[in-house]
């Protein structure tokens, strides 16, 4: 399956969501799709399901427009945060309405799920808990058997176990019936060893999209005393950067090119403290 955004933007009254969006993204993969709150991750995630349309310019899979495609939207399966299911319907009756927009749909997989996550069929979803709600919407994302299977933060409420139970789902789906799965989660500690690829939204664009391997050359913190750090950045992006104590620390864009590493110290940066970074430069530009 292709994924491309072709000049996506999309704006709710005078609020611009997202900012001509370009990217392609191939599968069958495990992508980390990533950005602080209000980066229109979810937004982006709801054009690609097909639920709401474009201000400006295309979402299309395989080179088609997905918006109103029902055939290419029976292959797409979208794992919301919140608002999956209706609170009169019973699980059981939940995971049917389901099989019936999806072609591939697994019953019989979804019926060992239940278990695996010691779920009522019988139950009302108004009598779930989070975690339990999570765990519905996570047994519908594997059941579904979509070429595009799509997570947004899908294991609220689900403890530490819980949240396994689902990596290593993930892993063995990979595996036996690979496909392309796009995992948005603030847990990005726990889950970035999962992630092919990565994609960053910042403010409502693209900041970054990189392989697993090219994220660590990519991104570096330098640090030493401010005199030696702003002469290694010169001519490089800053994402952030601070002093304390005499000493400056400058996250900035490597891409791949050599840095002076004299006087100075380079470090890898994690994709949890990128975000951290990211939401760090997002409060100061707001305070200026």
């Amino acid at each position: 399956m292709i994924i491309e955004a072709r000049n996506v933007s999309k704006s709710f009254k005078h609020k611009h969501a997202l900012e001509n969006i370009n990217l392609k993204i191939e599968g069958p993969k495990i992508i980390g799709f990533l950005g602080h709150n209000g980066a229109g991750k979810t937004t982006f995630l709801n054009l690609l399901a097909g639920l709401i349309t474009t201000t400006d310019g295309e979402i299309c899979v395989n080179g088609e427009n997905v918006f109103n495609a029902s055939h290419i939207l029976s292959d797409i399966c979208f794992v919301a945060e919140s608002g999956n299911f209706q609170d009169e319907m019973t699980i059981a009756q939940s995971l049917k309405a389901n099989s019936f927009f999806y072609p591939k749909w697994d019953d019989a997989f979804a019926k060992e799920l239940l278990q695996v996550f010691a779920l009522n069929p019988k139950d009302k979803v108004k009598s779930l808990s989070k975690g339990m709600v999570s765990a519905l919407g996570i047994i519908t994302g594997f059941a579904s058997n979509t070429a595009i299977t799509i997570f947004d933060e899908p294991y609220i409420g689900l403890d530490v176990a819980g949240r396994n139970t689902f990596y290593d789902l993930l892993i063995e789906q990979q595996i036996e019936n690979p496909r392309l799965f796009i995992l948005s989660t603030h847990l990005i500690d726990e889950a970035s060893e999962l992630f092919e690829e990565i994609l960053i939204l910042n403010e409502g664009k693209l900041l970054l999209q990189k392989n697993s391997d090219e994220w660590r050359q990519h991104v570096v913190a330098v640090k030493g005393l401010p005199h030696y750090v702003e002469q290694a950045i010169d001519g490089f992006e800053i994402i952030y950067k601070q002093s304390f104590m005499n000493e400056m620390t400058a996250i900035v864009y490597a891409d791949g090119k050599q840095m002076a590493s004299e006087n100075i110290m380079l470090e890898n940066v994690s994709l949890q403290d990128m975000l951290v970074y990211l939401s760090k430069q997002r409060k100061a530009g707001s305070n200026k």
